[in-house]
């Protein structure tokens, strides 16, 4: 039988991403022989790919353990003026005259003949092998003259394979398969031996950070997290739990991508914008991005995220000036501290009913020595097991049944609109119990209250708002309080719009407060949907940045934010995308939709609702880029006039284009010439507003561009 190996079409395809996970597919030598003497020409994003190994991963820790690979292969992106087939005898004297495959990659010119070289192997190698092995031959293939890209080195880095651009060329150089174990064995073996003393060193590093840990935790200090992170190097930690440097970036061991997103700054935080580091959840999610410590990097690499764990082995690992462990020390020192007095919520001051006042808890009964196998749950599992839930969505891939999820967006977002789109569709699907949703309209006038209760009466839900038949918004938590002692919180999906009805986002303490009991009513199996705002401004990274102390999220599950990506006013249209910045359990990413803005006669809340649509990722990045490129052209309003006028005026060359433009508008010639560059083009869509042509004696002229010259709003081709 044919060997196969794992395949998929496109940078982003993968089984586990967030947005659109695909299976892969297989390929075979049969498939890659017709590939290299009929390529096809499609764009990078939808070009086929290979990993020349058995097992179906893009993670690169599991294909170092388990991978079983049939094939070396080299990138070389600067043929420095060879042909493909002097490229390709090259490489075959660099590796005993061994069977290889060279043709030329997409990007390749007449010019640069970049090339792809593959050479399949006698016999399989596993994936602890692999990487010291791609090492030793680009090093032969450098010695050789060659210059190979050093990120065929990682297991996982995907092989684009044959995919005709405006230069194609293949060779195929016969020979006996390379018996790579024997013809690099002298080469291997340094490599390991490399490799030991590279692994010598650091152990021996880390040995010296933990030491200068624990002496200045011997020197009086009391947080074991502190010594961790002014003990242990940055990088160095980086380099142990899996992440190889790129230049002055690192990549991350969980990146199926192979671009290195993770920055330092300062010499001891990291920054990282691997979708992968974020879907994991490595320290502080933020948006598109995650980031931390030292600390952060040893909580998920070592303890799989667990931060107590992490707390107490970082305690045990350093002692005091009294020579016991910090941990030990804190324990001590917390005991001293503690009181027996019993500080419950004050709902009094959260909006709730006023709790009784504190009282002293005695210790049990000492007729017995005290033992704290009295407070164990063993023995009631299976009570247990019978208020979880399953992995239920109740609100497309962005909510899990039995958590508490944020939904933070600016107003006039869409996030009503989409959130009861969302729960409507649940419904339908039979996903969930309409009558166990409890929708909270707190922040809406007396027809939009009207309106969605028509909603909830079509399709089964509850509705209830402050002020109606009872219902006090100051009393939320009691009610919640109440559902968890009567054992009614289970199944049941409370959705509050808007948050800030419920409890004080800018207060600490109250949120705080708020938090407790909207933990307590999660762990009884309750749901609750939150549905808040962001800052008026953006954060430094344009992304938006969510109202309030950080109070809601931390004890939130999962947590989103809702921007809008595209404004059509033209055709009222608004795109907006949802963006994961917190996440527990297999939700998405991120998701796109798109509704329509239109109001007037005819078209209500109804209308709305069925205009909205998900879209793909592609159609969301080409929403991006048609609201980018009109930002740009609001933003070059004023340059883009004055120039269409000197164009208009017969103001055509370049030079005298910028001069008569900066004059009229005032601003400066390198705005104007910045502006002039970044708007020609012939798509007028892509903010494209003139073309340059050719003229006579080599001149260069250029015309306006009409609105009609537009492409289809679904048009492909940017």
């Amino acid at each position: 039988m044919s060997a196969s190996f794992i395949s998929g079409f496109g940078q982003y395809h993968s089984d586990r991403a967030g947005v659109n996970p695909r299976p892969y597919v297989t390929f075979d030598w049969q498939q890659f022989g017709d590939m290299l003497n009929t390529p096809p020409s499609v764009a990078k994003e939808a070009a086929q790919w290979v990993i020349f190994s058995e097992l179906a991963t893009r993670v690169s820790a599991e294909q170092r353990t388990e991978g079983r690979f049939h094939a070396l292969w080299c990138d070389i992106d600067d043929a420095q003026g060879r042909t493909i087939a002097e490229t390709a005898q090259l490489a075959c004297d660099a590796v005993g005259g061994a069977q290889l495959v060279c043709y030329a990659s997409r990007s390749a010119t007449e010019e640069n003949q970049k090339a792809r070289i593959v050479i399949p192997l006698a016999g399989l190698l596993g994936g602890a092998d692999f990487e010291p092995m791609q090492k030793v031959l680009n090093d032969r293939l450098e010695t050789a003259g060659l210059i190979p890209d050093r990120a065929t080195e990682r297991a996982n880095q995907v092989m684009y394979l044959p995919n005709r651009g405006a230069f194609y060329d293949q060779v195929q150089l016969k020979g006996a398969r390379l018996d790579a174990c024997s013809v690099f064995a002298a080469d291997l073996d340094a490599e390991r031996q490399r490799l030991q003393a590279e692994e010598q060193r650091q152990t021996e590093a880390r040995e010296q950070s933990r030491l200068k840990a624990a002496e200045r935790m011997a020197s009086g200090g009391t947080s074991p997290v502190d010594a961790f992170n002014a003990g242990y190097d940055l990088e160095l930690m980086l380099t142990t739990f899996g992440y190889r440097k790129r230049g002055n970036r690192h990549l991350s061991p969980l990146s199926t991508s192979g671009v290195a997103g993770v920055t330092i700054k300062d010499g001891i935080r990291w920054v990282s914008t691997h979708g992968s580091d974020v879907s994991a959840g490595i320290g502080k999610v933020s948006g598109s991005q995650c980031s931390g410590d030292v600390f952060d990097l040893f909580v998920f690499f070592e303890h799989g995220g667990d931060y107590g764990a992490a707390v107490k082995a970082a305690g045990e690992m350093f002692t005091t000036v009294d020579g016991i462990t910090i941990t030990q020390a804190n324990q001590r020192a917390h005991m001293q501290a503690q009181e027996a007095t019993v500080a419950p919520v004050d709902l009094a001051s959260v909006g709730g009913m006023a709790p009784p006042s504190p009282v002293k808890e005695p210790m049990p009964a000492n007729e017995d020595v005290f033992d704290l196998s009295q407070f164990a749950l063993n023995g009631q599992s299976a009570q247990l097991e019978a208020k979880m839930l399953e992995d239920t969505f109740v609100l497309g891939r962005l909510a899990i049944l039995g958590q508490a999820t944020a939904f933070y967006a600016k107003p006039n977002s869409g996030k009503t609109l989409l959130v009861l789109w969302l729960l409507i569709r649940a419904i339908e699907a039979g996903e969930v119990n309409p009558k166990d949703v409890f929708y909270i309209n707190a922040d809406d006038n007396f027809r939009g209250l009207v309106t969605k209760l028509k909603l909830a009466e079509m399709y089964g839900f509850n509705q209830l708002a402050p002020d109606f038949n009872g219902f006090k918004s100051d009393m939320f938590l009691r009610y919640l309080q109440k559902m968890i002692e009567d054992g009614t919180a289970s199944g049941k999906v409370v959705i509050l719009d808007t948050l800030k009805k419920f409890t004080d986002v800018m207060d600490k303490t109250i949120a705080t407060a708020f938090g407790k009991v909207m933990r307590a009513f999660v762990s009884n199996g309750g749901t609750v949907i939150m549905l808040a705002h962001t800052n008026k401004h953006r954060g430094s990274d344009d992304k938006l940045v969510v109202s309030g102390t950080s109070d809601i999220v931390d004890d939130a599950d999962c947590a989103y934010t809702l921007d809008v990506i595209e404004s059509d006013v033209l055709n009222n249209v608004k795109t907006v995308i949802f963006e994961n910045i917190k996440a527990r359990g297999d939700v998405a990413d991120s998701a796109t939709y798109t509704y329509s803005t239109q109001k007037g006669q005819g078209f209500g809340y109804e209308e709305l609702l069925a205009s909205v649509q998900e879209v793909t990722q592609a159609e969301a990045e080409e929403a991006r880029r048609r609201e980018q490129a009109e930002e740009l052209v609001r933003k070059n309003a004023d340059i883009i006039d004055a120039i269409s006028e000197a164009i208009g005026e017969g103001v055509t060359l370049k030079t005298d284009l910028i001069d008569a433009a900066a004059e009229r508008s005032g601003i400066s010639k390198a705005k104007v010439s910045r502006a002039l560059r970044d708007h020609t083009g012939t798509n007028y869509a892509a903010g494209n507003r003139w073309n340059v042509g050719k003229g006579d004696k080599n001149a260069q002229p250029y015309s306006l561009l009409m609105s009609f010259s537009a492409p289809p709003r679904h048009a492909t081709g940017w």
